[in-house]
């Protein structure tokens, strides 16, 4: 019987080690993939395009609207660049408003800190030196998802600069703990970039990502839109750019930032507008509601039928609340 036992045990093992050289196989593939697709230059050396140096840095930008106009500041979330707000963009600069789109690292084209810091107060620290950089002085600032903690973070740093703000569907886990990156053990410099090769930085898993985010998948993760997303993966050392931003980002300690504690909010004084989809299963409505309690000046507009990307979701809904709330901040008979 024992040694029935131990020849068990030792299919089992056997088993479980090809198992799991098939799948270092696979990591290694697709790593293997990600070197060789990512050969353009990050910054203004690759993608033909507009920029603004600041903090250190070469950043990648997209504007829509007159000069003229009320400025409105865009601040993506997780694996998303400029051209990925074109649906709302296009709506609000037709509207009159000066609408400026950063790539804020370390995604979309532009340069990426060598420091791998991607933490709220960094990136806060960036998206003021681009304002800066643009000749922004004061205006709206827009965030979504995983770019609502730097999106707050900014506001709360320098609320004078703010006129106004909008956050979508933001992800900003108020008062909560920090968590461990799952698998932390594996998640080791080298193995690590052969993980976001295989999954964030993968073109494969884009449209399936994207599919998860949003309520119709027919209407919205179209294969023009899902190649909207997967453009930037050429860009040189993606992978390992977006490991950083595992870890320091995603995965960070942000208990040291003003945008984590919940008592920070009650003390901004510009007006809000929080847009948030009905059925999103990623940041649920009920976060939404948390922090338009905690915001003095605050309003909620909850989309039907909207999952967790309002402004592709619903692109014509959306800009139109925030042309209505960007008009409402202005004077009358002013742009």
């Amino acid at each position: 019987m024992r040694s029935i036992a131990i020849r068990f045990v030792k299919i089992l093992a056997g088993i479980a080690g090809a198992l799991i050289g098939v799948a270092l196989l696979v990591f290694a593939g697709f790593y293997a993939a990600s070197i060789w697709r990512e050969s353009l230059p990050p910054g203004r050396n690759g993608e033909p395009g507009q920029y603004l140096q600041a903090d250190g840095l070469d950043l990648h930008y997209k504007q829509w609207g007159p000069q003229s106009g009320q400025a409105i500041l865009l601040i993506p979330g997780a694996m998303a660049w400029s051209e990925t707000w074109a649906p709302i963009a296009e709506r609000l600069g037709a509207n009159g408003f000066r609408v400026i789109a950063p790539d804020l690292p370390p995604f979309g084209y532009s340069e990426r800190p060598a420091s791998g810091d991607y933490s709220r107060q960094a990136q806060a620290r960036r998206i003021l030196a681009f304002a800066d950089a643009a000749g922004l002085q004061q205006f709206v600032l827009l965030g979504h998802s995983f770019g609502g903690g730097a999106t707050m973070e900014t506001a709360l740093i320098a609320p004078d600069r703010i006129a106004g703000l909008v956050l979508l569907d933001v992800a900003l886990g108020l008062g909560r703990p920090p968590s461990k990156p799952p698998l932390a053990p594996l998640f080791a410099p080298g193995l690590r970039e052969a993980i976001m090769a295989a999954t964030f930085t993968n073109p494969l898993m884009i449209g399936k990502g994207l599919r998860d985010f949003v309520a119709d998948d027919d209407a919205v993760a179209t294969p023009e839109r899902i190649e909207v997303y997967r453009r930037p993966l050429v860009v040189k050392g993606t992978s390992h750019a977006i490991a950083d931003w595992f870890v320091t980002g995603l995965f960070g300690n942000e208990e040291a930032s003003r945008a984590f504690k919940p008592e920070s909010y009650r003390s901004f004084q510009k007006p809000a507008l929080l847009i948030w989809g009905k059925e999103d299963s990623v940041t649920p409505l009920a976060q939404g509601e948390e922090i338009a309690r905690l915001l003095p000046k605050a309003q909620l507009s909850i989309l039907d039928g909207v999952n967790h990307i309002p402004q592709i979701e619903a692109p014509e809904k959306t800009a139109s609340l925030i042309a209505a709330f960007v008009s409402s901040l202005q004077p009358p008979g002013s742009n």
